[in-house]
């Protein structure tokens, strides 16, 4: 059954390509300015250095300053405090890759990196900052606002979603053979490059399928279909169709969450909703950038991140407490 509908949709998706091909090819080009203006300039210098500094001990060394803070906190290893810290800076999905390079050299569990990969998957000051706050909200407050929000619901998420299990000592594992500085750097750059390839090719894609939703008519629909219900929150029509879209493609999502959006209680909680959660597209960057970790422990993370993200933004709004 399952291949039958994969083969189905697969069909489907051939026939609307031929049908809007133009369309496609146009937000092929849109997407690709953005993978080279923006995604790649700012991932690249992230993912480098944070292959190198897992290979040079930096993971280790402020896993030995951290340990009793992620071990009784989060049931997390030592070394895991590097990634949450660069995916609070570096954003989404350096946080997450990271995991998973201390998952490949040994320095934790497939399990713990699991653990660690679901929560450390977060945005940096410069989008949040730059981008909604002054961007969006055209208010620097707002930015650092939205920023602090985030990193205490991520915080909250790794505390609900830790291990039950203390994490296995560092000392237990295999720590991986030292290699020269020179092949170091060789190998971080060759992985960064790689990593920033794949995470272009999803931004392509999903670009390509939100396309196809809005020229089908699906995204309205789906928009006409829960207006009613979000206008509850604060939200109007424009406003659900940019969470919708935000939930495919986070950029093109909080571009539409103009004043014309709504109130801007609704809009803000709509936006922490957005960046914590971070698309579909996003999810699969972080698939792809983290081969051999689970998908699904990762969307579950995103998911409660972004409810918890949503209800203290809710919540710090209804009581002006910002």
């Amino acid at each position: 059954m399952k291949k039958w509908c994969a083969c189905l949709g697969s069909l489907l998706f051939l026939i609307l390509l031929c049908r809007y091909s133009s369309d496609c090819a146009q937000a092929v080009r849109t997407a690709l300015q953005l993978c080279l203006t923006s995604a790649i300039p700012s991932l690249f210098p992230f993912f480098a250095a944070s292959s190198l500094a897992v290979s040079c001990g930096l993971a280790q060394s402020l896993g030995n300053l951290f340990s009793p803070l992620m071990r009784h906190c989060f049931h997390l290893p030592g070394c895991g405090a590097a990634a949450l810290f660069l995916g609070f800076l570096g954003g989404y999905p350096a946080g997450a890759r990271m995991a998973a390079e201390l998952w490949h050299r040994n320095l934790c569990t497939k399990d713990e990196a699991e653990a660690l990969a679901s929560v450390c998957n977060n945005t940096g000051p410069a989008f949040l900052i730059g981008m909604c706050g002054c961007g969006l909200f055209h208010s620097l407050q707002l930015g650092i606002f939205l920023y602090i929000i985030h990193i205490l619901s991520a915080l909250l998420t790794a505390f609900f979603l830790r291990p039950k299990e203390l994490p296995v000592s560092i000392s237990s594992h295999k720590l991986p053979e030292e290699l020269p500085f020179c092949r170091l750097v060789t190998q971080s750059v060759i992985s960064a490059g790689r990593s920033c390839l794949m995470i272009s090719a999803f931004i392509l894609f999903f670009s390509v399928i939100l396309c196809l939703l809005r020229l089908t008519g699906i995204l309205s629909a789906a928009c006409t279909a829960a207006a009613p219900l979000l206008s509850v929150s604060g939200l109007s029509f424009s406003g659900t169709e940019s969470l919708f879209t935000g939930c495919m493609e986070l950029t093109q999502g909080l571009a539409g969450l103009t004043e014309y959006a709504g109130f801007i209680s609704a809009r803000m909680t709509a936006a922490s909703f957005l960046c914590a959660f971070g698309g579909l597209s996003v999810l699969f960057q972080t698939a792809a950038a983290t081969e051999g970790l689970s998908f699904s422990r990762c969307i579950r993370g995103k998911c409660v991140h972004a409810c918890i993200s949503a209800l203290l933004c809710g919540i710090l709004f209804h009581f002006q407490l910002f």
